[in-house]
């Protein structure tokens, strides 16, 4: 088992302000010691540090056949196991949860897991980007081809289906295409969205709310308590179809709040074509993913 472990507030403070008596014996031993018995004890579950001075502690483990990440998070109160888009296995606990507790509940769903990993690597490889040149990415429904030429300037210009890129000196590393596909992105949903609410407000009857665009790794769009929506910036790789019952499906839940038989009939009364809409988002959520 590997282990990491990250830290905020020094071990020398901690040492001086909040183990007077057993942190200089520790310290005594050797820093590289006692930096050892801090990270299985935190492994374990078993805390010397204040929880108020551990942000994150990672450690890497395995249960079979299953590899997985496990964050111990100041704010969590339960076991949460994600397969994330690449297949990797990302599992939050609190702090003195014991790694047996983990594992036992990764065995418990081990089949399930491995399924869905398995699911999601084969995904991965037909859809997931390169971010290199030649790379394609859906807007508006439409796939277009990333291009990254070296210039003068650093720019981003669409134009003719190709997101073209030039440089000055070393190439754009992922995250740095990544960043300048979603500002773009985010003005193209800013544009597309605003029209369509006002629309289907006036359909509906409803007042125009507000809207914010937000980079939501999973949900498309989402509707609050307080009435307010708010759509993911990768609503702008959608056809014009699809993204107008994306705007329906959020603002019916102004009228039903819930996903019920009321909020289903209010959709098909609207537009009947709903299911078939929702469907080609779901294909979707993979080839619109803009996250290296």
């Amino acid at each position: 088992m590997q282990t990491s472990f990250t830290a905020c507030g020094g071990i020398v403070q901690m040492g001086k302000h909040h183990c007077d008596g057993l942190f200089p014996l520790l310290w005594k031993i050797g820093k590289r010691n006692v930096w050892n018995i801090l990270k299985q004890m935190q492994y374990h579950g078993m805390y010397l540090l204040h929880r108020s001075y551990c942000i994150k502690m990672e450690t890497v483990g395995k249960v079979g056949t299953i590899t997985y990440t496990l964050s111990r998070l100041r704010r969590c109160k339960n076991i949460t196991v994600r397969v994330l888009g690449n297949g990797d296995v990302r599992v939050s606990a609190p702090f003195r949860e014991p790694v047996g507790s983990v594992e036992r509940v990764i065995r418990a769903n081990q089949k399930k897991l491995e399924k869905t990993i398995a699911i999601q690597k084969q995904e991965h490889e037909l859809y997931g980007h390169t971010w290199k040149d030649g790379d394609t990415f859906l807007l508006h429904g439409k796939a277009h081809t990333l291009s990254l030429q070296p210039g003068q300037w650093d720019t981003l210009t669409l134009e003719d289906g190709v997101f073209a890129i030039t440089y000055v000196g070393i190439a754009p590393n992922k995250e740095a295409i990544s960043h300048a596909l979603k500002e773009l992105y985010r003005k193209s949903a800013r544009k597309r969205i605003d029209p369509l609410v006002k629309t289907w407000a006036d359909r509906l009857n409803l007042d125009v709310p507000l809207v914010t665009i937000r980079d939501s790794k999973k949900r498309w769009g989402s509707c609050s308590s307080r009435g307010n929506l708010n759509f993911s910036l990768r609503s702008a790789s959608l056809g014009d179809e699809d993204l107008s019952y994306l705007v329906l499906h959020e603002m019916a839940h102004l009228v039903h709040f819930d996903h019920g038989p009321f909020f289903h009939a209010f959709l098909t009364k609207h537009l009947p074509t709903w299911k078939e809409h929702q469907q080609n988002i779901f294909s979707l959520q993979r080839r619109a993913d803009l996250t290296p």
